[in-house]
Parts: structure tokens; sequence; C-alpha cells
């Protein structure tokens, strides 16, 4: 098997096997490699942490006249690991980060013959991205773990192929001789219609070269006491028991798993309740075990439920009026990103002035046409002012105050300015379950005589 991941120097720089240049064209397994979180370790090197292992190949290329570019790679690995499992990274010539590269599986291919017993041509090409005087360098992710075994590695360079191999050389992913049992699984948070699902994918493996005749599994998922579950569904059919709550659990046989064979089990769980708002975290754990053989793996999916509260009140100041708006999050609210919308009534035979609407857009209501801010605006008349990405923190709040100076008042007795928040709305309602906003429309208004009194005060 592919060692622990541990610490690795790069110097002085050593390798793992190189055999020789063939036509001024070199393959390197270098002694240490560079995983995708920037750690440096040895090479190949299984990590544990996320039941992943790494094997990392280097081709390099003169630049003499005589010398061809590498248009193919082949590199054997056990035929029994599935492509999906598979993640193959290149970078030129150390420029810039690792890419993902295409790459497909072939028992026999027309240049470079058929694999060797038991593996498969893990097949790269070049599609012209590089040519001469080049060292490229290719990482090969795997869920799991594999036996190390010594396989060449072929290499086609216009007309002509190149094996690579030497006593030991190259080491590549080999394979199980019995029987192996791989579980690999993605879960995630569906929100549709403002209803949230919780969705789960799981792979099992056999990644041996001998047969399972009987496969059992079993997962287990922890709901927060704040979320309620309904009707579970599940492909294939497998039993489900929800009879302890807050715990879900999936159980059933899968049957035979043929050498190389994989059963992919679904499930979705609809979440029917959200008793109060805040980031909520659901792991499980997934387990499939056989005679000899079990794996399991784990994911924690998270759901976002958002609630907010909107408050409005005025000010007045001699000529000045002023709408505060204050818009939070209740209870444990994460951050969430909102649109607000705000509508403002001018009465009849008052004029206003607004110097700024502080970074919102305004409207003539009903209309795409602006509002100048520092114009006289004679009533009756509506705006529509809209304030885009606010965010409202998690344990904060958002607050707006729109001012204004009061021009003119024609009006008998009193005459009232009003402003009233008429909609929030979320901008990520795909990734959240909005509860809503409390207090809408949150409204003050602002008694326009020979004076001005706030009928609604801030406190």
């Amino acid at each position: 098997m592919a060692n622990p991941a541990q610490a690795c120097q790069c110097l002085p720089h050593q390798n793992l096997c190189c055999c020789g240049t063939l036509n001024g064209i070199s393959v390197a397994q270098p002694l240490c490699q560079t995983l995708p979180d920037g750690s440096v370790v040895n090479n190949p090197a299984y990590v544990a942490s996320l039941n992943r292992s790494y094997w990392t190949y280097k081709f390099i290329t003169d630049c003499a006249q005589a010398t061809r570019g590498i248009s193919g790679i082949g590199i054997p690995i056990c035929a029994e690991i599935n492509p999906g499992n598979i993640t193959v990274e290149e970078q030129v010539d150390g420029c810039g980060p690792f890419s993902p590269a295409a790459f497909e599986l072939i028992k026999t291919d027309p240049n470079f013959g058929t694999a060797p017993n038991g593996t498969v041509f893990l097949k790269i090409e070049s599609s012209g991205r590089y040519d001469k005087g080049v060292c490229v360098v290719y990482r090969i992710g795997i869920i799991g773990n594999y036996p190390e075994a010594a396989q060449p590695i072929s290499v086609k360079a216009a007309t002509a192929v190149y094996k690579f191999g030497c006593s030991g050389c190259y080491v590549v992913p080999g394979c199980v001789p019995d029987g192996r049992l791989l579980v690999s699984k993605s879960c995630l948070v569906s929100i549709v219609s403002n209803q949230a699902a919780l969705q789960y994918s799981v792979h099992v493996d056999n990644v041996g070269e001998g047969a399972l005749s009987q496969v059992f599994y079993e997962d287990t998922i922890v709901l927060p006491p704040q979320l309620s579950a309904g009707a579970v569904t599940v492909s294939p059919p497998l039993d489900v028991d929800a009879s302890v709550p807050g715990r879900i659990v999936i159980s059933g046989q899968l049957g035979a798993i043929e050498a190389g064979g994989r059963v992919t089990v679904t499930y979705s769980i609809p979440i029917t309740g959200i008793s109060a708002p805040g980031a909520y975290s659901i792991a499980n754990l997934a387990r499939a075990y056989a005679s000899g053989t079990e794996s399991t793996a784990a994911c924690v999916a998270g759901l976002e439920a958002v609630r907010l509260r909107a408050v409005k009140c005025c000010q007045t100041d001699g000529s000045t009026g002023s709408f505060v708006f204050t818009l939070g999050g209740v209870g444990n609210s994460p951050d969430v990103v909102v649109d607000v919308y705000d509508r403002l009534r001018i009465p009849a035979g008052v004029t206003l002035r607004f110097p700024s609407f502080v970074g919102c857009e305004a409207y003539y209501a009903g209309t795409s046409t602006p509002v100048p801010a520092g114009a006289d605006l004679a009533g009756p008349l509506d705006l529509d002012v809209i304030c885009r990405n606010v965010l409202v923190p998690l344990g904060g709040s958002f607050m707006k105050t729109l001012s204004y100076t009061l021009v003119s008042s024609s009006a008998v007795g009193a005459a009232a300015v009003t402003n009233a928040v008429t909609a929030v709305t979320p901008l990520n309602l795909g990734s959240i379950v909005y509860q809503g906003t409390d207090g809408l429309p949150a409204s003050a208004a602002i008694d326009v005589r020979l004076s001005q009194d706030c009928a609604t005060p801030c406190l």
C-alpha cells in the first residue's frame, strides 16, 4: 500500500525512479510530491483524512533537433479502479498551479498495445499543450489506498512509442488480490422553492481482484434537534429506521459485487421543519462490509436557515427629515446578503429634496426612470428606493438613514411623508431556507405642517 503522507524534503533532490533517456525524452518519479493543499510529502502517499492516495510522475523533453514532443502517455494502473474515483492534474514547467487534465482508462491501445495483466492504461494526451524543451508533472489522485506495483510507463512521440522501465520501476497503483470494499460518498443540501432536502450519493466499489458474494450496507444520519425530516427515498430499496428522534439509519444488503464492480446508493431526505434559524451541520457515516473487508466514509452537509426583523423609524431636525431603517437577524441567523425594496410617498402640496440616496437606487414608482439626487420633488409622488447587496451579519444588523430637506409645503393641516420597506429578498435563495422578515411592511411617517413632527420616533 502507499505509505501514509509524511513531510518530505525536496532538496537535495532525489528520484524514486529514473530509467534514463530515450531519444531526448526522460521519465522520472520524484521521491517527493506536492499535494493539492501545498504540503510536500512522500511519493506515492496516502492521506487518510481524505481517503485518497496520490502518485506523481515527471516527463522531460530536451531541445535537440531530432527530439519529438510527447503526444501521449500510458501509465498502467489496477484495472479494478473505477474512473470516477480518479483525478489527473497537470503542471507544465512549474508554470502556475496544477490544472485538471483529461484522461481515459483503456485496456488495449492502438499505440501502446495491451496493458500488463490486471491493469489498464491511464492514458493522457498532450493535445498540443506543450512540445519540446519542457518538463511536465502529472499528479494522479485516487480515492482509497492501493498496493505499490512496478510497471513500465509508455510514451508516444510522433510515430514512435518508447517504453520506460527498469528494475523496480515505476511505482504505480496495483491491485488487491482478494475482494476489497471502498466506500466514497458526497452529500449536499438542495433547496428548491424554499424547501430543503438532504441529498446523498454513495459509491460502494470492489477495488480488489476477487468477487464479494454478499455485501452489507449501513448509514447513520444524525439531525440537529431543530430539524424535522420527512419520508426518506432510497435507491436501491433499503431499510429506513427513523424510530429514534434525530437519527435516521439506512441499512440492508447490496448483494454480490464483482471485481471492479460498483453499487451506487442514493437517498433523499426532505427537511419538513426548522424550529429556529441558524447554521446546522448534518453528519453521517456510511459503512459497507463483507467477509474479510469493510470500508467507511463520512461527510457533513450544511443547512442555513435565515429569519430577519425590520424596523423603521424617523427623526426631524428643523427642515430636515430622516427615515432610519434597521434590518437584523433573528436568533442565530447566519450572514445573508439581501436586496431591500422601499416605497416613499410625498403627499400633495409638499416638495422635498434628497441630497443623496445613500448608495441606494431611486426610481419613480413603477418605472425604470431614476430619480436624480438634489432635485426638487413635488407631491403627490411615489418613489421606489432599492438598496442592493446589503449584508446582514450574524449577530449584527444593517442600518441605513435616508434624509431629505423640506423645500416647501402648501398642504392644509398635516400631510404625511411616509416611508415603508415593502420587501426583503435574499440573493442566495438557492442555498438558504428563508423564513421571512418580521415587521414587514416596516413603515414610518413624518407629518408636515408649518413644522415637522415625527409620528414614529426613534427610541
